[in-house]
């Protein structure tokens, strides 16, 4: 199911609309007529109680699940049609699971790609302050598997700069941090801070300090959207968004 289209550059929107989605052909829409727009630059926040559809999203946007109903583009191309290897390259996902391989640190940056330079390499660990610890241990040292002699939050500091090293035109981001020192949490909020300033972002919030900070806040409830606006306007409105932030 993977496309042939190649595409270079992200200039135009990304446009969700009436997407439905079931993960068997025989069960119920865990997904009902989502749609949003996603414009470069913007950074959108998709908020919700746990089940109401917000990693499937975001799973769905970067064909990490395929077989959805109705329309997803970038660049007014249908992402079915968007060969893989170039929609991966364009949209880069960081997740709660933090992936870390038993290589150098090197390697967990790069990925052995040859196109990632080393002014991005540096440019990336100086961004998302993965170069507090990586300047220390240095590029050549070897890591064991998950990590295991890093801390959790350099972990996640690490697939941030990994992402960044990639350039990637859309970022979405799975918040939620495991619990860390207080010290390296500040540090994960400010990376996350500036990949806000720096990206287009579709944020999995879990925080209220990310979802203040976005553009706009989608609120999803069993699978649809229930509000759309800023912090300030769903706010007033007193819904769904409002419980929300009040009972975190």
């Amino acid at each position: 199911q993977n496309g042939k289209i190649f595409i270079q550059d992200l200039s135009g929107s990304l446009v969700v609309k009436d997407v439905e989605f079931r993960y068997s052909s025989d069960g119920p829409d865990v997904l009902k007529r989502i749609s949003f727009t996603v414009k470069p630059g913007e950074v959108v926040a998709i908020v919700g109680s746990s089940g109401s559809g917000k990693t499937t999203i975001s799973r769905l946007l970067d064909r990490s699940y395929t077989g959805y109903r109705g329309s997803i583009t970038i660049n007014d191309v249908e992402l079915r049609e968007i060969a893989l290897p170039r929609l991966r390259k364009h949209i880069s996902s960081v997740r709660q699971d933090i992936q870390i391989f038993s290589e150098t640190i090197q390697f967990n940056v790069d990925l052995d790609n040859v196109t990632v330079t080393e002014k991005e390499r540096i440019e990336a660990i100086e961004a998302t302050y993965a170069d507090r610890f990586i300047n220390r241990l240095g590029w050549k040292h070897p890591l064991s598997v998950n990590g295991g002699d890093l801390s959790v939050g350099e972990g996640q500091l690490l697939t941030f700069a990994r992402m960044m090293a990639h350039t990637p035109d859309i970022v979405i981001l799975d918040e939620a941090t495991a619990s860390v020192d207080s010290i390296t949490e500040g540090l994960i909020q400010e990376a996350i801070g500036r990949i806000l300033e720096q990206k287009t972002v579709i944020v999995i919030a879990h925080r209220l300090s990310t979802i203040k900070r976005a553009d706009r806040i989608i609120v999803l409830e069993k699978g649809e959207i229930v509000e759309q606006g800023t912090h300030h306007e769903l706010l007033l409105k007193e819904g769904r968004y409002s419980q929300l932030v009040h009972s975190a």
